[in-house]
């Protein structure tokens, strides 16, 4: 996945996505093969600790991230933000337990991944077809008929274009050789 996303990242102003992109890439092939088996195994983690139900560390790291911020609002410093973390940290290990005690029990509707409810996601999957004229209808029909994309803000380029200016100003090989040399140095073979 690493590999796909350094064009689409680069395009859409994620520089350091793209960044850790080849980061990530370069770090994963100059570990020792012992050391590169653990990462690929234990490279993910799970939100609520069911098994099989993991997401990548960046992903709990992202969520921890707007958790502290949403918490903090403008007044952060580095020790509130220890302070937050630890907040957290603890909430997570109590919460299951005290939802049960409670005779709530944990969430059932909401995703493992994301906090998202089913009644969020139909409200929008019901604009969405609203936003393009489906009714039940002949809806495949007015999916692939030829026209422009509604929800195009206008003057705005496709994600192809995009893409592909970002590849003219630096090639993806000479930007991955660029942001290797700001990379780790191989000493774990």
């Amino acid at each position: 996945m690493y590999t796909y996303m350094i064009n689409p990242f680069r395009a859409t102003n994620k520089y350091l996505y793209a960044k850790l992109c080849v980061q990530s890439l370069h770090i994963r092939f100059i570990l020792k093969p012992e050391l590169r088996e653990i990462w690929e195994r234990m490279r993910t983690a799970s939100l609520r600790g069911h098994v099989g139900k993991n997401v990548g560390w960046d992903f709990t790291l992202e969520r921890m991230n707007l958790e502290v911020a949403t918490l903090l609002g403008n007044d952060i410093s580095g020790e509130r933000i220890q302070e937050v973390i630890r907040q957290l940290n603890g909430i997570r290990h109590v919460r299951g337990p005290a939802l049960s005690a409670l005779g709530l029990g944990d969430h059932d509707d909401m995703s493992e991944y994301n906090g998202i409810l089913d009644s969020d996601v139909a409200v929008l999957v019901h604009h969405l077809k609203t936003a393009l004229g489906f009714d039940g209808n002949n809806d495949a029909a007015k999916l692939t008929a030829t026209r422009g994309n509604p929800f195009r803000s206008p003057g705005s380029e496709t994600p192809r274009s995009r893409i592909a200016r970002a590849i003219t100003n630096e090639s993806t090989r000479d930007y991955t050789a660029r942001m290797v040399r700001s990379a780790p140095r191989s000493n774990l073979l």
